[in-house]
């Protein structure tokens, strides 16, 4: 496996509302390095920065000041247009909340990512069919997702992050609404997909994902701020 880095940050600050009387400081100074292949943990409490962390790494915000470095490229700056391109052909994000298309089934949410790309519909149902067969949610392609259950949302939300084929999974707080048993086949997934070449970064506070033991990076956050990085 190339374990060059594909993604860096130098210095790395974002602050909120800069200026106004609500001004929130959420990294500061972040210098990390994320290898190619590479199952990386964010941890820290709520408000530690890792979710904006993440955000920042999967190119759905800009920093305020420092460098994202994706594949070598500076990202930081680029216009959305570009960033746009960048998340859809790079990165695949599985939000804390799913955010599901409701009134849209199963299939049509998996599929909904590359519709703007003029993809032919045809292929990308058989793609999206083959990603739902593997998560073993064939048999609700054609559901409704507001008639899901937590963890059929969350796999249906696993194959729409999947559907682009990213180099880089990235996830917040996945098993936030998960019991036990449902975390744990969250990561088995996550692994699984790891171990196929993908990267992935997940921010959570929840020790099942943290002491996963595929976990091979560490980063751990407080105040915005990194206070420690664990490599295996």
């Amino acid at each position: 496996m190339d374990n060059g880095i594909i993604i860096r940050t130098e210095n790395l600050t974002k602050y909120y509302n800069k200026g106004k009387a609500n001004e929130v400081l959420a990294t500061s100074g972040v210098s990390v390095g994320i290898r190619r292949g590479d199952f990386a943990i964010l941890k820290g409490p709520s408000g530690s920065g890792k979710t904006t962390l993440l955000s920042l790494l999967g190119c759905m915000t800009r920093p305020t000041s420092g460098s994202i470095m994706v594949e070598g490229r500076d990202i930081s700056h680029l216009p959305e247009r570009f960033l746009t391109e960048i998340r859809r052909s790079t990165c695949g994000f599985i939000f804390q909340q799913f955010h599901l298309i409701q009134g849209m089934s199963v299939l049509q949410n998996v599929m909904l990512p590359l519709y703007p790309t003029g993809a032919d519909l045809t292929k990308l149902r058989k793609k999206a069919e083959g990603l739902l067969e593997g998560l073993g949610m064939l048999k609700r392609r054609d559901f409704p997702v507001q008639g899901l259950s937590g963890g059929e949302q969350q796999r249906t939300a696993i194959a729409r992050a999947l559907i682009n084929d990213p180099e880089i999974v990235l996830a917040d707080e996945p098993t936030a609404h998960l019991d036990t048993a449902l975390s744990r086949d969250f990561m088995n997934t996550m692994k699984e997909l790891w171990e196929k070449g993908k990267t992935v970064i997940i921010a959570s506070h929840d020790p099942i994902v943290f002491e996963n033991e595929s976990a091979g990076l560490v980063v751990e956050m407080r105040d915005g701020a990194v206070k420690n990085i664990t490599r295996k």
